[in-house]
Formats: C-alpha cells, structure tokens, sequence
C-alpha cells in the first residue's frame, strides 16, 4: 500500500473519530489494525505527519494530533529556586480556573469520561504517592481538554516543579486527599452538565483549600524552626562565654 493511501485512512479515520488538535491517537498496534495496514506502513505514514507539524509524538506518553506544545519546561527549569509551596499554589489558583472553565466547553465526551474515570481513581487510592500521581494526571488531562498547546505545555512544566522535592505538595493524610478527591468529581459534574461558571467556581475552591493547607504548613515549619535558630549551639555558648583564665585576671584588675 503507498503512503499516500495510507495517509487518505488516517484522515478518514480522523474524520470518523471528531478528533481535533490536542487529541490523543490509539497505541500504534491498534491504530494499525483499525486502518487494515501493517506497523511499518503506519510509521512510515506518520513520520510524514509528524515532519508536517500535523501530529507530534513523545515517548511513554503517545501520539497526538496538531503541532508540539510549546516547550515552557526550559523557561520555568529555576522557578523552584526561591520558591515555595505556597508560590505554586498561589500561581495555580491564577491560571488553572480560567483553564478548566476553557476546558467545560471545549471537552469531547471521551474527555469527560476520562476525567471521570481519573477522579475515581484519585478517591480510592490510599497512598499518598500514587494519589500524587493520579491527581498530576487530572490536572493534565483538564489542560488536554482545551486543545491548547500551550496551555498543556504550560500545565506539563507546572507539573514538572510540583514534582521536585522541595515543592512536593504532600497531602499526609487520608482525609486530606478524601476532600480533595471529592473536589475532582465536584468539577468534573460541573463540566459535565457544561456549567462552566460553577467549574471554574468549583476549581477557584480547590486551589483555594491547597493554597489555605500549604502556607499553613510553610508557617508551622517557620514557627517551628524559630526557636532552634535562637537557641545558642553547645559550641557557641562555650565561644562566648570568658575563659575561667580570663574571669580571673579580670578579677584581680578590679580588686587590685
């Protein structure tokens, strides 16, 4: 088969499927055998398009149609320099409910679904680390839904710096991650009924309650490490303090 030919079935198959920039393509095996044509013909066909700019692959994570996401990851690389928790959150409180209200009336229903199928998965987890994991992949998949690219470029480099150690925004506690978790699905029915107002409004809620719970932490860490600043080390209180020789000679000046 020529590539010309295969091509024609990747844009039927585009066509058929109401995929648009942004949206994710089957894994390669089922892409193929959904067209009738072999892998090697596949690759071929889409490594045309990706010379094109029409579709942009990266590894682990698939294939998706449009133009490669602006790259915000280099921009953003030092931003956990000087910068704590609370700056994270605080700049996600800015942009992410202006993003998910976008992303209300631009989700097809497969990214409803996902969203859905996510935000269960994010309540049921009882591990912090894989709740970390779960609740990185629905903020990204709400930036997916706006068929932005730079906007998911930008969600993919926030999540970046979420990840580093010193910005890791641990929620510790079960019942922690059962408010947020049930947060999700309060945004997700929200965009399900297309309400983008109350998504936005739902999101602007959350961010709000991770803003309240990380600068508490920060000041509780601050409060706690006052006192250990102030306190004098063994080894300091003996530098400061005059000698018993000193004491002495000190002594018979004044007497003398």
């Amino acid at each position: 088969m020529t590539e010309i030919s295969v091509l024609d079935r990747i844009a039927s198959y585009i066509a058929q499927h109401d995929l648009r920039d942004g949206d994710l393509l089957p894994a390669e095996r089922k892409l193929a055998e959904d067209l009738s044509v072999s892998r090697r013909e596949l690759r071929n066909a889409l490594a045309s398009l990706e010379a094109a700019g029409r579709i942009w692959r990266g590894v682990g994570r698939g294939t998706y149609l449009g133009a490669r996401p602006l790259r915000f990851a280099q921009t953003l690389n030092g931003l956990s320099v000087g910068t704590s928790p609370s700056d994270v959150a605080e700049m996600r409180l800015m942009i992410e409910p202006a993003l998910v209200a976008l992303a209300t009336m631009k989700a097809s229903p497969a990214d409803l679904a996902e969203l859905e199928k996510v935000a269960r998965k994010n309540a049921s987890t009882k591990d912090d680390y894989e709740w970390q994991q779960w609740d990185h992949r629905f903020h990204l998949l709400l930036a997916q839904a706006t068929r932005n690219p730079a906007i998911i470029a930008l969600l993919e480099a926030i999540n970046g710096v979420r990840v580093k150690p010193a910005l890791r925004e641990k929620t510790a506690d079960q019942e922690t991650r059962k408010h947020f978790a049930e947060q999700h699905q309060a945004i997700v029915a929200a965009m399900i009924a297309r309400d983008s107002e109350l998504a936005e409004q739902r999101m602007r809620d959350h961010l709000s309650s991770v803003e309240v719970r990380v600068t508490a932490r920060e000041k509780n860490r601050g409060a706690a490490a006052a006192p250990e600043s102030a306190a004098a080390t063994p080894a300091e209180a003996r530098r400061a303090a005059p000698s018993p020789r000193g004491r002495s000679a000190s002594s018979r000046r004044s007497t003398g």
